[in-house]
């Protein structure tokens, strides 16, 4: 099944704004593990000039706001960029929202210290030119943070609750998975860090995002039933 842009945006419009408020400024997996580390990497973000692309409901640009940042946000879904203008008008943080398709996006060039794609590029069928047009937006020495559902992990959720583990049946094979917006592509690691690099980046750094000892500590306990 050949899956476009175009298809997926579509499905990822239909969010209600009611899941999106239920979202809130992250998940789980954003509040305690991806946040961290984005924002390790990103250091002091005080003045500088950040795109935060397919940013959704637009939770991560709202962050960066608060922390001084000038925030673009890019969301080609529907919902979730009129979500995300509804937030802006009531929080009035000053950040400026595009709806538009990555692919598309050409108007910036060289303008921005920093881009950030929080779960995005394997939410994108094509994802080599939305990773072109990210990297042209940046300034000279700027740097782009990207993360990712880990492709080691292709139908975590449906393996996990039929079989109770996850099956890893043909890493280096890109597929799609329908999931319940959309489709997830997952395709091997080096496919995003090569395709970076042709473009002109320099890899710096990869964190992979776990729980802190504590919390997972705390959890333990708690399974546990003491």
């Amino acid at each position: 099944m050949f899956i476009t842009n175009e298809d997926n945006i579509k499905k990822w419009s239909t969010v209600p704004h009611e899941e999106l408020d239920d979202f809130g400024d992250g998940d789980f997996s954003r509040i305690q593990m991806l946040n961290p580390a984005i924002f390790q990497l990103l250091g002091n973000v005080k003045d500088k000039k950040i795109l935060d692309v397919g940013c959704g409901n637009g939770y991560l640009s709202r962050m960066l706001a608060k922390k001084g940042a000038i925030v673009v946000g890019v969301e080609p879904g529907d919902s979730m960029y009129q979500y995300a203008i509804k937030r802006e008008e009531k929080e009035k943080l000053g950040i400026q929202y595009l709806k538009k398709d990555l692919s598309h996006l050409i108007q910036f060039n060289e303008e921005f210290d920093v881009v950030v794609a929080n779960m995005v590029f394997m939410d994108i069928p094509e994802y080599q030119i939305a990773i072109k047009n990210c990297i042209s937006s940046l300034k000279r020495g700027g740097i782009i943070i990207y993360s990712l559902l880990h492709p080691c992990f292709p139908g975590f959720e449906k393996d996990w609750q039929g079989l109770k583990h996850v099956e890893v049946e043909d890493y280096f094979t890109e597929s799609s998975i329908e999931a319940q917006y959309g489709h997830v592509f997952y395709r091997p690691l080096q496919n995003y860090i090569n395709l970076t690099n042709d473009y002109g980046c320099v890899t710096v750094r990869i964190i992979e995002p776990q729980l802190s000892k504590e919390f997972s500590y705390y959890s333990a306990i708690r399974m546990a039933g003491t």
